[in-house]
């Protein structure tokens, strides 16, 4: 079975989206499997989201996804997140932020001030309503 690339980061504020059935999210990762690419789910962001999901059974189909993929923490990558969190002030956000870099693809935000001083402003995907 053939890996399938990754084009979306959902940070945690769009894990919990998800979890409250936004349709935005819904469509967005409709459309990166569509693409027949992966949206990724940072391990750090899974539990920060899991801790107010709004629907577990929600958190659960996210979770079992065709196209979702979730991204550990590499040990190797320490100083990285160390350097991407010193911008970011939450290291949920910082994880989602580097593997977003990582990787060379998007991130899906309600968020994006979070990310405003990494550096990666064209890489942000604001979901509606998201204060800019």
């Amino acid at each position: 079975m053939r890996r399938r690339p990754v084009h979306l980061i959902l940070d945690t504020s769009a894990i919990q989206a998800f979890t409250r059935a936004s349709i935005d999210v819904g469509e967005i990762i409709s459309e990166v499997n569509d693409e027949s690419a992966a949206f990724g789910l940072p391990v750090l962001c899974l539990v920060e989201a899991n801790r107010t999901a709004a629907d577990q059974e929600r958190l659960e189909i996210l979770l079992r996804h065709e196209a979702a993929t979730v991204l550990d923490v590499r040990a190797s990558n320490w100083r990285e997140l160390a350097a991407m969190s010193a911008g970011i002030d939450s290291l949920a956000a910082a994880s989602a932020a580097l593997a977003t870099v990582d990787l060379r693809c998007f991130i899906l935000t309600s968020e994006p001030q979070l990310y405003v001083r990494s550096g990666m402003i064209d890489r942000i995907i604001a979901l509606p309503g998201a204060d800019q």
